[in-house]
């Protein structure tokens, strides 16, 4: 059978989701034929790692050692889609969707269903996970996958290249008409032992490029977890927890053992010369796990890499074993820099002080370290801003980089935001921009902040008078920031 699988993204080239590079191997090892449709390649080219370079969060970076693919008209999208359904006699369509890709992807299946209604189409991802009535009411939806899509799809896929019955799939909505729905039950979380090793086959080469710290890796996006041990407010995983209450344990991994085999066999054969793990939170995992998965990563892989982990769960012992491993960055999440701020409205009650010493642990073993803030939250004020500005310049991080609050549908924070009046449009999810409508902060104060935020955790004070107005004038910003980011000094400012 053939299917394809379509990948809605609006933003930048190098964020190939691993979602659908598991389910290419699972679809594949069940031998049926798998394409993709990369809308990356359509969408206008907003690269937010260029926007955040030249806001100084990010060192310059060369160009990728190969082309990038050749881009497409936004017009031609629908024409491309449907010819390529048509040409490779596509039987069944599978999107992709976080909340910020969902509209791209609702109007994929709308293209389809407007020229070839007789092709199925089923929604997976975050979005319909957390929204599931909101996506499976439209009319050019025809199932959709909650949760793991690994054996459902396969599942699904089987039934109908047999002709048979499909409406009893675990984790699958499945629509007989507008007024039947058949939603069934959840089936236990998937062993991730069990997964085979990632398909990258239907995306360019071009895209495993990323830059990091002023240089640029063909980099493998994997994991070897799934789920998150915290319930921050403005996270989708508190929610997650109630959807798979009888599922199994939530926040799981691989052995050490299998992890290492599927990255041995990607490196050898896509000649990746460096690895970013997506793990909600590195360090979450026990000091005997890094312990062993370190001594076999030295052994097998040696490659440089990248992971994201948490202020709550750093230890010296399990950041000696990154350092051991080859860990070459470690970002890891200040948020906010106001304590009732992370305490009540973020739901991560960590100390400044225990924050500082997180970051002085890391930066000791020689790991680089990176900080990850949010801007225009819910009940933040301007002084609350500088708050986090000012413990950014007391950890120095290597870089500070920051977004705009997003308020992802069914998170608490997202929730209180709606009670408040403070959400009174669809958000678009773009983290240099704000959906909020802060009664503290105007829509373009919190936009100015971001724009300027990294600067003002890395210049001296002196240089504060020209960030106020770069933070109003952003044509006057766009002029000055070149000047300013060479005026950033090699020790960083702590004052």
């Amino acid at each position: 059978m053939n299917i394809l699988l379509i990948y809605p993204n609006t933003q930048e080239h190098g964020d190939i989701p691993i979602s659908l590079t598991i389910l290419t191997a699972v679809l594949k090892k069940a031998h049926h034929i798998v394409h993709v449709f990369d809308c990356s390649l359509y969408t206008p080219e907003t690269d937010l790692h260029s926007i955040k370079e030249s806001f100084g969060m990010f060192k310059a970076a060369p160009q990728a050692p190969i082309s990038p693919p050749p881009r497409h008209n936004l017009d031609n999208l629908a024409a491309d889609l449907v010819n390529m359904i048509k040409d490779n006699n596509i039987h069944l369509v599978g999107i992709t969707a976080t909340s910020g890709t969902y509209p791209l992807g609702l109007q994929c299946s709308r293209y389809i269903k407007n020229k070839l209604p007789e092709i199925k189409v089923i929604f997976g991802g975050i979005h319909p996970t957390i929204c599931p009535e909101e996506v499976i009411k439209e009319k050019s939806v025809d199932m959709i996958c909650i949760g793991e899509g690994e054996d459902a799809l396969v599942e699904l896929c089987n039934a109908q290249d047999k002709n048979e019955p499909n409406q009893n799939i675990q984790n699958l909505w499945i629509k007989e008409n507008e007024n039947t729905i058949h939603r069934n039950p959840l089936r236990p979380f998937k062993d991730l032992d069990t997964l085979p090793t990632q398909d990258f086959s239907g995306f360019h080469e071009y895209d495993f490029y990323r830059p990091l710290d002023g240089k640029i890796y063909k980099m493998l996006n994997t994991e070897i977890s799934r789920g998150c041990v915290f319930l921050c407010h403005y996270c989708s995983n508190a929610h997650l927890r109630e959807v798979f209450t009888e599922c199994g344990t939530y926040h799981r991994r691989k052995s050490p053992e299998l992890a290492i085999k599927h990255l041995k066999t990607l490196t050898e054969k896509y000649d990746f010369d460096a690895i970013r793990f997506w793990d909600e939170d590195f360090t979450a995992f026990p000091a005997s796990y890094l312990k062993k998965l370190s001594e076999l990563y030295k052994k097998e892989i040696g490659l440089p890499f990248v992971v994201y982990a948490g202020t709550r769960t750093v230890t010296e012992e399990k950041i000696q074993y990154l350092k051991e491993m080859g860990c070459i960055t470690l970002a890891m999440a200040i948020e906010s820099g106001n304590y009732w701020i992370r305490k009540y409205i973020l739901n991560r009650d960590i100390t400044d002080e225990d924050i500082i010493q997180k970051y002085k642990i890391v930066k000791k073993s020689g790991i680089r370290v990176s900080a990850y803030n949010m801007i225009g939250l819910p009940f933040e004020t301007r002084k609350m801003v500088f708050d986090t500005i000012a413990l950014n310049r007391k950890v120095q991080a290597s870089t500070s980089s920051v977004a705009a609050y997003q308020p992802y549908p069914k998170t608490r924070l997202a929730n209180i935001a709606m009670e408040f009046g403070m959400l009174n449009k669809t958000p678009a999810y773009n983290s240099v921009r704000t959906d909020l409508n802060s009664p503290h902060m105007t829509t373009e104060e919190i936009e100015g902040l971001v724009r300027t935020f990294s600067l003002y955790t890395k210049l001296p004070r002196k240089f504060f008078p020209i960030l106020e107005k770069c933070e109003r004038d952003a044509e006057f910003a766009k002029k000055t920031f070149p000047k300013l980011i060479t005026q950033i000094p090699e020790k960083l400012c702590q004052d």
